[in-house]
């Protein structure tokens, strides 16, 4: 069998959601004759709050249900991880999620040129996306143009220190 993202997330899915998590994204590296499977978790609720203690459970179960599935041929290395602060966006439901929030969206080339966006995400269904931008002039992108997204995490602005009389 090949080695391909579809079968992994299908194996992974199940082992995910007994911990009450999904497959964000399966990302495939190759480096000479060792492949890397990248598998970032996130919450059902999209909080982003997975465990170390999560990772490890997944990453041993799914290292040993890939071996029996035989799903990737050859050495590779199995790494399992949260998605961090700047999360991939990549389904509908994921935009769904992060309405309000700040996103980074790159468009590909069969748009209007490729092109990066910056802005709150105003409105996402399953066909395009609409993006304000600091502005507030909004765009709108096509689900099918969209080459990259994520979220971009706002940290708070802290207050100025106050200076001593």
């Amino acid at each position: 069998m090949g080695t391909n993202g579809s079968k992994i997330r299908a194996i992974a899915e199940p082992i995910a959601a007994e911990r009450g998590l999904e497959v964000l994204d399966v990302e495939l590296t190759a480096s000479g004759s060792r492949r890397l499977v990248r598998l970032f978790l996130d919450t059902a609720d999209g909080s982003g709050l997975v465990s170390i203690d999560d990772c490890t459970a997944v990453s041993r179960r799914l290292g040993d249900a890939l071996d029996a599935h035989e799903a990737i041929q050859g050495h590779y290395m199995l790494e399992v991880s949260s998605p961090g602060l700047n999360r991939v966006l990549k389904t509908p439901a994921h935009f769904a999620r992060v309405v309000g929030q700040k996103v980074r969206v790159k468009t590909n080339e069969t748009g209007q040129g490729r092109r990066t966006l910056l802005g709150r995400l105003v409105e996402a269904d399953a066909e395009y996306l609409v993006i304000a931008d600091e502005t507030g002039a909004s765009t709108r992108i096509a689900m099918a143009d969209i080459d990259k997204a994520n979220l971009e995490y706002e940290f708070e602005a802290k207050p100025a220190p106050r200076r001593r009389r």
